[in-house]
């Protein structure tokens, strides 16, 4: 059984190849040749030698619609041909629809779909381009993707309104099999940071401007006042570690000076996965997104590292279930600033009931999110 895995967003597919490959499936990574560095596999493992056999480089650009007109259908066939099954993410539907093949599995990355809605308000040539994306990825989704993997509701409708089926199936984002072999000094010195403080809240999420689509998504802001809020309160000496992600990251600096908490945020330049996974076996709480949508790759990172973490999903957990076909995890399901102070402060007090917190996101993911995941994915194929 051969499985292609086209496209590596968040280094999703990287993930799911190599529980795959840990299951005896003749799974293979095609990445594009525009991937974004910081997904790149080399990002996510510190044992690259031994995956590397099973990650090919194609010459497909995922996002230029420029190629996708220069390159022939067979030009296309020829870096997809020889695999019995297809997942593929990004603008994989339109290649497919172009080639004349057939998607086995389409998991998207963003909310509602990717290259399915216009992004741009400014440039007229930028509105078309991405009306013409549009055009070529809905014809894709219609007449050749089989399914629609996805635990997004805003996808889900979206999937359904093209007339593609939808199954209730979350990105496969985490392998937690691996464990940290690094020396370098930079997260040595910023692991004995932590050590300094108590309790140490982390947040990688991007930073984004208010009016932006990603921003009512992440509204890093209401986590920031939480921590605040705790901060000048407690007499405990708390760290929040922030990266410098996004296009609102002096905003958010900011607002941050606005609530005189400057020398209680640590941040941090963006980096690799495997670097920020290992960060987090150093950390008490997470912070995640607060716009309501289900978590994306932060939510994740977190649970498989057993961190608590604050999240807001606006849904009840019987819609939850029913929407993803797992029971909603035990992190912290808030979209109050306050709230979250308050959550601070209580937690704080035992570090046992933390743990404990923590213990049982990690069984959680380990169930819902690993090699149980993987075996869905199997499933949706063969169906």
């Amino acid at each position: 059984m051969r499985v292609a895995l086209i496209g590596n967003m968040n280094n999703n597919f990287f993930s799911l190849m190599r529980y795959l490959r840990d299951a005896g499936v003749d799974a293979e990574l095609l990445l594009f040749a525009d991937e974004i560095d910081h997904f790149l596999p080399e990002n996510d493992t510190w044992e690259l030698d031994k995956w590397k056999p099973f990650i090919k480089q194609t010459k497909i650009h995922g996002g230029a619609l420029g190629q996708y007109f220069k390159m022939s259908a067979t030009d296309i066939r020829k870096e997809f041909d020889g695999y019995d099954y297809y997942i593929g993410c990004g603008f994989t539907p339109a290649y497919f629809h172009k080639a004349g093949m057939m998607l086995d599995l389409f998991t998207p990355y963003c909310v509602g779909i990717e290259y399915t809605y216009r992004i741009t308000k400014t440039k007229a040539i930028h509105y078309l381009k991405e009306k013409i994306e549009a055009h070529y990825q809905i014809k894709g989704l219609k007449h050749n993707t089989k399914f629609v993997g996805t635990i997004d509701e805003e996808s889900m409708v979206k999937a359904e309104k093209i007339g593609v089926k939808t199954r209730p199936l979350p990105m496969l984002m985490i392998y937690n099999k691996e464990q940290a072999k690094t020396e370098d000094d930079f997260l040595q010195a910023t692991i004995q940071r932590f050590e300094q403080h108590y309790p140490v809240v982390f947040s990688h999420v991007s930073h984004f401007p208010k009016g932006s689509r990603t921003w009512q998504i992440k509204r890093n802001d209401i986590l920031i006042k939480g921590f605040a809020d705790f901060a000048k309160n407690s007499a405990m000496n708390p760290l929040l570690v922030l990266f410098s992600y996004g296009d609102a990251v002096e905003e958010s600096k900011t607002l941050i000076h606005e609530l005189g908490i400057t020398d209680r945020v640590l941040w941090l330049p963006v980096m690799s996965r495997k670097k920020i996974m290992l960060l987090l076996e150093h950390v008490h709480f997470g912070g995640g997104e607060f716009g309501g949508a289900i978590w994306g790759g932060t939510g994740w990172e977190f649970m498989a590292k057993g961190v608590p973490f604050f999240q807001y999903v606006d849904m009840s957990d019987a819609a939850f279930e029913d929407s993803t076909g797992m029971q909603m995890p035990s992190f912290f399901n808030t979209n109050d600033s306050k709230r979250i102070s308050t959550l601070l402060a209580d937690y704080c007090i035992s570090r046992e009931t933390l743990q404990s917190k923590g213990e049982s996101l990690q069984a959680w993911f380990n169930q819902e999110a690993g090699e149980d995941l993987a075996n869905k994915y199997l499933c949706i194929l063969k169906s």
